[in-house]
C-alpha cells in the first residue's frame, strides 16, 4: 500500500510528542513493507524538498505561505500576525494547490493525516476529490479549537468561543468533503471531547495509543535511600509545574528527596527564578530524547501535574514501561494510563494541597512505592509497538472498507 503521511512537523524537526508519534507510526508502517511518502512543512525555503528519498521515504517538505513557520508556535511574533497565520491556515488557496501536486505525483492509496495545522485545513477536499481514504489522527483539540487545547486563562473551556466555532465549522466542511475518513486518538477523552463539537460519530472512530517505540535507558536505576522525583515536559502554565514545585517546597524540611525538572518552555526562566535556589531541585533545560529517557529511568516517580486536558502523554508511557510509577493529574488521558493506587496516584489538577499529600504518601511509605513500581512494570506489554501498529492496520482497513457518507 502506498501511504502518504501529512504531518506539518516531522523529525528531524521536533517540538513535541505529536511529531515523534507520527514518525514512529510511519517507520513501523514502512517496516511492514508499505511505500511511504511524507508531506511536512519546511522551516525555511532552503529546507524545501520535493519527493526526495530520505531513509527510504519520499519527503515533500513544503515552505507554506505563512507570516512565520509553524515551528515558532506563535512565540516572539507580533500579535497581529497570529490571526493572519490562522486565516491563511484555513483559507489560503495556495494550500490545496501545493498539496494537490504532491497527491498527483505520489498517488497514495491511503493518507494518514497526523498534524494538518501548518499545512492547511482547506486541503481535505483535495483528498476527497480523489476519493483517498483518510485516517485523521487527533493528538490535540485542533478540530474544535484554534489554540488546539480548549484551555484559556488557566481553565478548560466548556464551550467554544466565537472564533473556535467559526474555525470548527470550516473544518466540518472539510470533513464532509470526504467519503472515507476515520478518526483516531490515543486518548478516549480527547476523542469524546472532539466528538462534542464535530460529527465524528458519523464515521469510524478508534481509541489507539501511539505506536511508539522508545529507546531503553542507557543505565540501570541505582538504589537510593531517598525518593527521586522527576518532571519531563514543556515548562508552561498549562503544565502545572509551579503547583507541583510549591507542593514539594512545603515538604522539603520534613523529608529528604530530590526533584529533577527536564525540559524547557516559556515559563522556564520564571520557574528558575522562583524555585532555582533549592538544593533538592535541578533544572536540566531542553535535552535530547535519550537523555530525557535516562533521567526518567533513573528516577523513582514521574510527576505529571497538568492542568489542561492532556491527550496521552508519551512520558507517562515511557515511565510505566520502565517500571517508574506516576503521580498525575486526574484530567484528559492521564487516568487512562495511571490507575489510582495501582501504578501511581491520581490528583485533582491544580490542587497544591492534594499534590503535597500525594508526594508525601510515597515519601512516607516506601513499600507502597515498591508496589507501584511492580504494577507499572506489569503494564509494559500494553505499549508494545507491534501490537499497537496491528491495531492501526485494522483501523486502516475499516476506513478503506467504510461505505461512506454522501459528501455535502
Amino acid at each position: 500500500m502506498r501511504i502518504l503521511v501529512i504531518s506539518a512537523m516531522f523529525p528531524p524537526n521536533i517540538l513535541g510528542g505529536a511529531e515523534i508519534s507520527a514518525f514512529n507510526l510511519t517507520t513501523w508502517l514502512q517496516k511492514q513493507g508499505h511505500e511511504i511518502g511524507v508531506l511536512t512543512a519546511a522551516k525555511s525555503p532552503e529546507e524545501v524538498k520535493y519527493g526526495e528519498m530520505v531513509d527510504g521515504m519520499k519527503i515533500w517538505a513544503l515552505y507554506m505561505p505563512r507570516p512565520y513557520p509553524i515551528f515558532k508556535q506563535g512565540r516572539g511574533v507580533s500579535k497581529f500576525k497570529k490571526p493572519l497565520w490562522h486565516l491563511q491556515d484555513h483559507l489560503d488557496p495556495r494550500n490545496p494547490k501545493m498539496v494537490a501536486k504532491v497527491l498527483d505525483e505520489f498517488k497514495p492509496d491511503f493518507c494518514n493525516v497526523h498534524y494538518i495545522t501548518g499545512i492547511g485545513h482547506n486541503v481535505l477536499p483535495e483528498l476527497g476529490k480523489r476519493d483517498i481514504p483518510v485516517m485523521y489522527v487527533m493528538p490535540d483539540m485542533a478540530l474544535s479549537c484554534v489554540k488546539l487545547t480548549m484551555f484559556v486563562d488557566g481553565k478548560t473551556c466548556e464551550t467554544q468561543c466565537g472564533p473556535c466555532k467559526m474555525s470548527a465549522g470550516y473544518k466540518r466542511r472539510g470533513i464532509r468533503a470526504m467519503r472515507r475518513i476515520g478518526f483516531c486518538s490515543p486518548s478516549r477523552a480527547n476523542l469524546e471531547r472532539n466528538a462534542m463539537f464535530q460529527p465524528l460519530a458519523d464515521y469510524p472512530m478508534a481509541h489507539i495509543l501511539n505506536a511508539n517505540k522508545y529507546p531503553p535507558p542507557t543505565a540501570a536505576r541505582e538504589p537510593s535511600d531517598i525518593v527521586r522525583f522527576v518532571y519531563a515536559g514543556r515548562l508552561e502554565s498549562a503544565k502545572g509545574v509551579d503547583v507541583l514545585l510549591e507542593a514539594a517546597e512545603e515538604l522539603a524540611d520534613k523529608w529528604p528527596f530530590t526533584f529533577k525538572v527536564v525540559g524547557s518552555g516559556q515559563d522556564a526562566d520564571a520557574l528558575k527564578a522562583r524555585f532555582g535556589h533549592h538544593k533538592w531541585l535541578e533544572f536540566t533545560g531542553h535535552v535530547p530524547l535519550q537523555t530525557a529517557i535516562d533521567n526518567i529511568g533513573a528516577s523513582d516517580v514521574l510527576c505529571i501535574p497538568s492542568i489542561w486536558m492532556e491527550n496521552s502523554p508519551g512520558v507517562v508511557i515511557q515511565a510505566l514501561g520502565m517500571s517508574v510509577p506516576v503521580i498525575g493529574s486526574r484530567v484528559g488521558g492521564i487516568p487512562e494510563l495511571v490507575q489510582h493506587d495501582e501504578n501511581g496516584i491520581l490528583v485533582p489538577p491544580g490542587d497544591k494541597n492534594a499534590w503535597r499529600d500525594a508526594l508525601e504518601e510515597v515519601l512516607a511509605d516506601r513499600q507502597k512505592l515498591e508496589r507501584y513500581k511492580a504494577n507499572a512494570a506489569s503494564k509494559a506489554g500494553e505499549f508494545d509497538q507491534d501490537y499497537l501498529g496491528g491495531r492501526y492496520l485494522e483501523f486502516i482497513d475499516q476506513i478503506k472498507n467504510f461505505d461512506g457518507r454522501v459528501a455535502v
